[in-house]
């Protein structure tokens, strides 16, 4: 029988019976690639979590991005950031505003300030018009939940003889080729209330741009007083735009169900009213800024 040497960990034996030696990286040098891969993948996690949070903090909706999608670049980012020396300050912001989350959520600190934001005047026996703000279309041509809300107040107001006039401000949209308004879903449901006078402004794509096509109107028309329903959290900044412009007008929030405004007693509804607060706070800002209101 042969005999070899006993071999090492370093020595191997081939088909043959030859022994040659095994080359092996030092223990350093192997987890180095398992290192990079483990912190590439716990940087992309952190990445997508972090894009998640800030979605549902309504930070995205400020710079006109919307919530979904974002995760996989917010992933390849952390992926990056994961192999950089800036890994632990993706951690501690990702820590940090999960934390702040939760304090949203459960404690309602942002209640006050967003209904601080709502704006409810007396809704007056006669007025000139009555006037509602669109608020977004989806893919289907159909309106958001919002805007749902606002024309469904608007169309009751205009049942119980508030004003002879319905004045709908229009939307349109881009998604990608498909180029969708929401006049059609607009026009099905004021045909259910049966609304003899509407008018229609032009394409809006902001506040501002509804306000001056509704001051042409009113101008043309001799309008002494509008009725102005929007979404609550809206309400205050949008009146004022509108009065920047001239009007004269009694500020009505539509009923939110999205949001539960009065209440506000659930995670989901406090995180939400939050994130419009934010919205609200950006977007009067900007209008200051631009002489809007």
């Amino acid at each position: 029988m042969d005999t070899f040497p006993a071999l090492g960990n370093r020595q191997g034996v081939d088909s043959e019976g030859s022994i040659y030696e095994v080359t092996e990286p030092p223990a350093s040098e192997r987890g180095r690639g398992e290192t990079r891969l483990a912190r590439a993948a716990s940087g992309f996690v952190l990445g997508a979590a972090l894009w998640m949070v800030i979605s549902q903090l309504g930070i995205p909706n400020i710079v006109g991005l919307g919530v979904a999608g974002g995760e996989l670049p917010f992933g390849i980012a952390g992926a990056l950031i994961g192999l950089s020396r800036f890994r632990s300050w993706l951690l501690w912001t990702s820590v940090s505003l999960v934390v702040f989350l939760s304090v949203v959520g459960l404690t309602g600190i942002f209640a006050g300030p967003a209904r601080g934001l709502v704006r409810s005047d007396r809704v007056p026996a006669k007025a000139d018009a009555i006037v509602v703000l669109s608020s977004g279309v989806t893919s289907d041509g159909l309106l958001t939940e919002q805007g749902t809300d606002r024309l469904r107040r608007a169309l009751e107001l205009t049942r119980a003889g508030v004003a002879p006039v319905l004045v709908v401000t229009r939307e349109r949209r881009r998604f990608g080729r498909l180029r969708v308004t929401s006049a059609r879903d607009q026009d099905k449901l004021i045909a259910l209330a049966s609304v003899d006078r509407v008018i229609s402004t032009g394409w809006a794509k902001s506040t501002h741009d509804e306000a001056m096509f509704v001051e042409a109107i009113a101008r043309k028309g001799s309008w002494k007083r509008i009725v102005l329903v929007t979404s609550p959290f809206h309400s205050r900044r949008a009146c004022a735009t509108f009065e920047k412009v001239g009007l004269v007008l009694s500020c009505v929030p539509a009923e939110s169900r999205d949001v539960s405004v009065r209440m506000m007693n659930t995670p989901r509804d406090r995180v939400g009213a939050f994130a419009m607060w934010l919205y609200e706070l950006a977007g009067t800002m900007r209008y200051r800024q631009q002489g809007w209101i």
